[in-house]
């Protein structure tokens, strides 16, 4: 009896501090898979990227991407509606999600002293 109340007290602490927050929760599950970079706003208008750029993000909080910003892997996390990705421990870009959905994204990216829009779709 003991250890079944300890378990289901276990199960339930877990549920209920899984996520920080909904939105968190929502961003987390949303994210996961691969994304194609398709367009950066430039100039005042969208251009489409010439180079083909990918960032996978998995479920156990990792992330590797390749293509025009470069190779490479690291870890992520999700603080509301922002995504902050590492390498090797050290933060390397930061997302702030403007539109997120199952197939189709539109974030405002930070990196360095760099700030863009960018569209990505989900494959």
């Amino acid at each position: 009896m003991k250890k079944t109340l300890f378990l289901l007290i276990t199960i339930l602490t877990i549920s209920f501090i899984g996520c920080s927050d909904d939105d968190d929760c929502e961003y987390k599950d949303a994210i996961i898979g691969t994304w194609e970079l398709t367009q950066i706003e430039f100039g005042g208008g969208w251009t489409s990227i010439p180079r083909r750029t990918y960032a996978t993000f998995n479920s156990d909080g990792t992330y590797n991407g390749r293509g025009y910003f470069g190779n490479g892997s690291g870890t992520y996390k999700i603080s509301g509606n922002t995504i902050i990705c590492y390498i090797e421990g050290e933060e390397y870009v930061r997302y702030d999600i403007i539109e997120l959905n199952s197939n189709s994204c539109t974030l405002n990216m930070k990196i360095g002293s760099e700030e863009f829009k960018i569209k990505c779709i989900k494959h």
